[in-house]
């Protein structure tokens, strides 16, 4: 009798010590050996939900790509190492041992942001960075008031800058969040007033390159798993699902798939590692599954489990559902049941 895949016998016999036991296989009496003990090993029939997956190879990475440039004249005195995280209000790099801080904002400052400034989103961007260090006691908004220059007097206070309470252009690196330095560019002692450095964000992702003829199976928002280099498993979801094709070296018209971690931890440092991400093709609620190696072909097709009973094994005809991770769903089986399982 052979496991899945493969052809059993009509009758099934099991080597072990004890009486006789009569198995029904398609309808008709069928004598084995009782085992107390089976060889092999069995598991429980569980009910549960089970997904069936689909792998597809990707790149461990950091979100976000920036290239950072000084706006002021100067000569730079200071420059962090490739590696570096540099978070909120923390110094990107200095200029005439002045420090050059860290803000949050989806756009840079234009222009002078001071007395008679008027109004603007550059104000508000302003105001929310004072409020986010603890400086700004009002309601960020556009407009430009004492309250906004007295905040920023006591911030220019604190990184010994002069306390002018107005900001200029070049005097803070405005980005959407904190950065790692990927690589710097410029050298101490060059002038300021052009490149200085490349970063990413610190979040997790990881960059596949999906093949057209599989691009259903990624959907944004989707929940997807992640095997990282070494073994371990990570939940994952899917951000982006590009929209432009291109060609691979091997001619595969692929897109770009982006997948963020839950947990970014797990990655620790690693970039450009590959990984595996596990997407989710079908999912079955509340079915009843066994192990794959549980599976025996019967002679007259389909399938069936050998379900240990106190003192022997049934042979039960099943009916097969949903295949995944290791395990497939049937029908016929009652849930708990403890069934024989292949060892190899």
């Amino acid at each position: 009798m052979k496991r899945l895949p493969g052809v059993v016998a009509a009758a099934v016999l099991v080597a072990g010590a004890g009486g006789v036991a009569a198995v029904a296989v398609a309808g008709q009496d069928r004598v084995a050996e009782v085992v107390p003990d089976p060889p092999g090993g069995t598991a429980t029939a569980d009910r549960g939900d089970l997904v069936q997956q689909e792998q597809v190879g990707g790149t461990l990475g950091y979100a976000g790509s920036y290239q950072v440039t000084a706006r002021a004249g100067g000569v730079l005195t200071w420059l962090p190492a490739p590696g570096s995280v540099v978070r909120h209000d923390e110094r990107v790099f200095a200029v005439d041992d002045r420090p050059v801080p860290l803000w949050r904002g989806d756009t840079p400052l234009w222009r002078r942001v001071g007395a008679g400034v008027g109004k603007g989103s550059d104000v508000a961007l302003v105001e929310q960075n004072l409020k986010d260090l603890g400086l700004f006691s009002g309601t960020p908004d556009d407009a430009f008031t004492w309250t906004t220059a007295a905040a920023l007097r006591e911030w220019q206070r604190a990184k010994g800058l002069e306390r002018t309470g107005a900001l200029d252009v070049g005097d803070v690196v405005v980005l959407p969040g904190e950065i790692r330095v990927t690589e710097v560019t410029s050298v101490l002692g060059a002038g300021a007033g052009g490149p200085v450095l490349r970063a990413s964000g610190t979040g997790r992702l990881v960059t596949v390159e999906m093949p057209v003829a599989k691009q259903a199976i990624a959907r944004e928002g989707a929940e997807v798993e992640v095997r990282l280099p070494g073994g371990a498993r990570t939940k994952g979801a899917v951000a982006s699902v590009g929209t432009v094709a291109r060609n691979r070296d091997d001619g595969t018209a692929v897109i770009d798939v982006l997948v963020t971690l839950v947990d970014p931890a797990a990655a620790g440092g690693l970039d450009g590692a590959p990984a595996t991400v596990h997407f989710t093709t079908e999912r079955r609620e509340g079915v009843i599954t066994v192990p794959v190696n549980a599976l025996l072909a019967l002679p007259g097709g389909g399938y069936g489990v050998e379900v240990v009973r106190p003192g022997g094994v049934d042979l039960t005809p099943v009916e097969l559902g949903l295949f995944g991770n290791g395990r497939v769903e049937v029908t016929g089986v009652a849930e708990g049941a403890e069934v024989r399982v292949a060892t190899s």
